[in-house]
């Protein structure tokens, strides 16, 4: 049956994020929502409801590139679009609607057009009239409008007109998931420098250019957006890489800012047993402030598990603090240890609820559930 609505620990929470609806068909000029996506929101909703009257349920829109862009960009889909939204808040009766556009732009971050920037603002004024509109069908109950963003560094420049993004939404979810990867930990805070050795009579060169989730969440600070419409995000998981170990084109050794032979990301209720086995040597990457393990594999290459834990979402949470952004978002709670079986049950998920409830917060924490 999975992980079901029943489960999830309101108690630490102040956002359930339901993920996702897929992106509504269009036909005959109208577009219309998946009936099991409303059957699953509907599931969690009453459960929500029917024990706690303060936690607050975001019915999150899933949509590739291709389809926000071929909606967003032309007036019939996009009126479309928007009344289907409106009519979905009110008929499911949820708190938020949140936008999930993956991908936006045409730079190497974004599989969209290069008109996104400029489309994307007038889905988001339509929408905001939208749910203001809505907003005034029941006295005291606001609803709000979510946008899920990138901290990938090139869809920042390139896909974004950050400054009007941010005055149109409540609130900005940003996606730890699409942090470029360059090699090493998969969510540093700040990425490891890129050390190329001394080959063939050339100097040793270092390229450090600072690229993490500090610099990223900072640079939609510094092009407008109020930290407290910001919800970090933090997604619990493990990514394990094979590398080989000695590149035939790479004297002295592993490339370590190269690519990975091979990428999988697995939940930490997984991670944190896997590398509980033998052969592991644990270390901690300074810049990423983050742990990772390798080990030796038989076929001469090296493994690599990166994953969080109680000290890598200290720093986060520090970070959190310090830029006095409006909360977390948790991607997603069934992958935290929910049985106990490395420990504590909810052990991570209750850390994050405890210093977002020691930090002065408009939004606080909000969960997804799936």
């Amino acid at each position: 049956m999975g992980y079901q609505p029943e489960y999830i620990p309101l108690e630490l929470c102040t956002h359930v994020i339901f993920k996702a609806f897929s992106f509504p068909t269009f036909v005959a000029r109208q577009m219309l929502f998946n009936d099991k996506d409303k059957i699953d929101f509907s599931r969690l909703l009453y459960s929500v409801r029917s024990r706690s009257n303060t936690v607050r349920v975001v019915a999150s829109i899933f949509g590739t590139a291709r389809d926000f862009t071929a909606t967003s960009a032309t007036i019939v889909r996009r009126k479309a679009f928007v009344l289907a939204v409106a009519s979905l808040l009110l008929e499911i009766d949820a708190d938020a609607i949140e936008l999930n556009w993956k991908c936006p732009g045409s730079s190497n971050a974004g599989c969209g057009s290069g008109l996104d920037r400029s489309t994307m603002i007038t889905l988001l004024q339509d929408l905001r009239q939208a749910i203001n509109s809505a907003s005034n069908h029941i006295a005291g109950r606001p609803r709000e409008l979510w946008f899920r963003g990138s901290l990938h560094p090139n869809a920042l420049q390139e896909a974004y007109n950050i400054y009007d993004v941010c005055e149109l939404v409540d609130h900005i979810t940003l996606d730890p998931n699409t942090v470029a990867d360059l090699g090493g930990v998969h969510a540093p805070l700040q990425r490891k420098p890129i050390v190329f050795p001394s080959v063939f009579g050339r100097p040793q060169e270092v390229i450090n250019d600072m690229t993490g989730l500090q610099m990223n969440t900072q640079t939609w600070i510094d092009e407008g957006c109020p930290p407290k419409k910001l919800l970090f995000g933090v997604a619990i998981k493990g990514v394990r890489k094979t590398y080989m170990k000695q590149p035939s084109w790479f004297p002295g050794g592993k490339s370590h800012f190269g690519i990975a032979d091979d990428t999988t990301s697995m939940p930490y209720n997984e991670a944190c047993r896997r590398i509980r086995e033998s052969g592991w040597r644990h270390e901690w990457d300074q810049y990423g402030a983050m742990p990772f393990t390798k080990r030796s594999t038989r076929d001469n290459r090296e493994e690599e598990i990166s994953y969080e834990d109680l000290n890598s979402l200290r720093y986060k949470m520090d970070m959190v603090q310090q830029k006095r952004l409006g909360g977390i978002y948790f991607d997603s709670v069934h992958s935290d240890d929910i049985y106990g079986w490395c420990g504590q049950p909810y052990a991570l998920t209750a850390y994050l609820s405890s210093r977002v409830r020691s930090i002065p917060s408009d939004i606080g924490f909000a969960i997804e559930w799936n």
